[in-house]
C-alpha cells in the first residue's frame, strides 16, 4: 500500500515538473530587466512574465531579439500606420499621440530625434508595412529601438510583458502608464 502510494505522488510530481517545463517553453518567458532596458515601469532587476503570442498593442512593452539579444521596448505604431515624430510630438496617421508615459521619467525635458517611416526605411515605405511594429524605448536616449534597428518584425517579437513578480511591492500585471485615447 506504501509504496503504490509512493508511486502515484512521484508520477503526480514529475507530471507536475513536464507541465510547468511545457508552459516554460511554449507560453511564458520570464525576462529580469537590464539597465538598458530599464524606465519609469521596469526597474533595473525586476522579474516580468513575457506571455508568448499574446495580442500586443499601441503602448504596450514587447519583448524581441535582434541579432540573437533580446531587448524591450514600446509599441509605438502598427502596421498600416503611418508615423512622423517631430519637435517632440509623435503623430500617428496624422493625429497627435500624448505620450503621458514619458512625463514619469527621472529628467523632465525628454529629445527624440525627428523621423518618419520613410526615413527609417530609407524611403521603402511611407507607412508601417504587414507584420511590423515601430518599436521605441521610453528612454529616448537609448536607440537601441526601431531608430537603430529598423521596423521590428513580428517573427522578431517573444512576447509581451505582462506579469511583475518582483519585487513583490510591484507585484501584479504591467502598467504602461498609456491612457486611451
Amino acid at each position: 500500500m506504501v509504496k503504490r502510494d509512493l508511486i502515484k505522488q512521484v508520477i503526480l510530481l514529475v507530471s507536475l515538473l513536464l507541465g510547468l517545463i511545457a508552459l516554460r517553453a511554449w507560453v511564458f518567458e520570464p525576462v529580469t530587466i537590464q539597465p538598458e532596458m530599464a524606465n519609469a515601469y521596469l526597474k533595473e532587476k525586476d522579474l516580468i512574465i513575457t506571455v508568448r503570442g499574446a495580442d500586443a498593442t499601441y503602448g504596450d512593452f514587447i519583448l524581441y531579439e535582434v541579432d540573437k539579444k533580446e531587448y524591450v521596448g514600446r509599441i509605438i505604431a502598427m502596421e498600416g500606420d503611418s508615423v512622423t515624430y517631430m519637435d517632440d510630438v509623435l503623430y500617428r496617421n496624422n493625429e497627435i499621440v500624448h505620450e503621458d508615459y514619458l512625463s514619469r521619467l527621472p529628467h523632465v525635458e525628454y529629445y527624440t530625434e525627428d523621423f518618419t517611416i520613410a526615413s527609417l526605411t530609407e524611403q521603402a515605405h511611407q507607412v508601417l508595412p504587414e507584420g511590423t511594429y515601430l518599436v521605441l524605448n521610453d528612454d529616448r536616449t537609448n536607440l537601441s529601438d526601431s531608430r537603430t534597428f529598423g521596423l521590428i518584425d513580428t517573427k522578431q517579437v517573444i512576447g509581451r510583458l505582462t506579469f511583475r513578480l518582483t519585487p513583490l511591492s510591484d507585484f501584479g500585471f504591467i502598467d504602461t502608464g498609456v491612457t486611451q485615447q
